[in-house]
């Protein structure tokens, strides 16, 4: 039997050039050919980069270029995970400038519910719903997890976790942020036991900055087949929320500081968080299942 092709994209989310932010992949899925559960999570582990998104008009008959609403999943190398936020922007991305997408919103059908993108200039503009972190008892493993991603933890030591998305947070004001940046985390199976125990999907350093942005992070996700993620999305979903309540402000301007880093901009809104960014597509192709 002749394969399938379908058009593939490599896209650096949350990046204004080339080779910085978060990549992601990016397949426009025909609502005629279908991709199965498992061809997706395939296809992702191929990639083996972040995440790999998929997405299909949702209203029949509609094309790529018309359609304003459409079904959206993210797939790690290992798994589907519930939301991505620089997946979400790389879709919005090739919809806009290389399927010529007509419209100004865009609404993703998710595991997370509606999402709405909207383009603004240079920028993308994602809503997602708001998860905010909730203190956990500094139980054995959730020490084990501060000591392994922070290097330390002590009575001031926060963890936190976020409801939905299974989230942790560590923050502790007694952190030095070089010793955050350039720790090098080694995930042992006692770290990963411990955090299926805790039911954490990652685990979130971050600390209040001290060069114009409001705060920094890095994001950890070995649960889900990644050491750490470059630039993350969905983590500004619980760290705005967290920082609000510390800062006393709703709009944020953050740093990832992961290797290939990355700059987001996060605005509080009831229970939403405005995510925003740029990203560039790097890599045209064909993918043939």
């Amino acid at each position: 039997m002749a394969a399938t092709t379908y058009k593939i994209f490599t896209v650096d989310a949350f990046a204004k050039a080339a080779f910085s932010g978060n990549q992601a992949g990016v397949v426009p899925v025909p609502a005629d050919i279908p991709l199965s559960d498992q061809v997706m999570q395939q296809v992702a582990a191929e990639m083996n980069i972040a995440e790999t998104a998929f997405f299909t008009p949702a209203e029949p008959g509609e094309t790529f270029e018309q359609a304003s609403r459409f079904t959206l999943r993210w797939f790690t190398p290992a798994t589907e995970v519930k939301l991505c936020g620089h997946a979400t922007l790389a879709t919005a991305r090739v919809l806009f400038d290389e399927l010529r997408n007509q419209n100004h919103t865009l609404y993703f059908e998710t595991l997370s519910g509606e999402l709405v993108v909207r383009k603004d200039k240079a920028n993308i503009e994602m809503t997602f719903p708001a998860d905010a972190p909730e203190p956990v008892d500094a139980t054995s493993d959730a020490q084990t997890l501060a000591r392994a991603f922070a290097g330390d933890w002590d009575a001031r030591t926060e963890i936190t976790v976020s409801p939905f998305l299974r989230y942790m947070v560590i923050h502790n004001p007694g952190y030095e942020e070089t010793a955050l940046i350039e720790r090098s985390p080694k995930v042992t199976q006692d770290i990963l036991d411990a955090g299926a125990r805790l039911n954490v999907v990652a685990v979130i350093t971050t600390w209040r900055a001290k060069d114009g942005k409001d705060y920094k992070c890095r994001v950890f996700a070995p649960w889900a087949g990644i050491d750490e993620d470059p630039v993350t999305g969905s983590a500004q979903t619980v760290l705005a929320p967290f920082w609000q309540q510390r800062l006393n402000k709703s709009a944020f301007a953050s740093q990832q500081c992961s290797p290939r880093g990355g700059e987001l901009g996060a605005t509080l809104v009831d229970d939403k968080v405005a995510v925003s960014g740029q990203a560039v597509v790097v890599i045209r192709g064909s993918l043939a299942v």
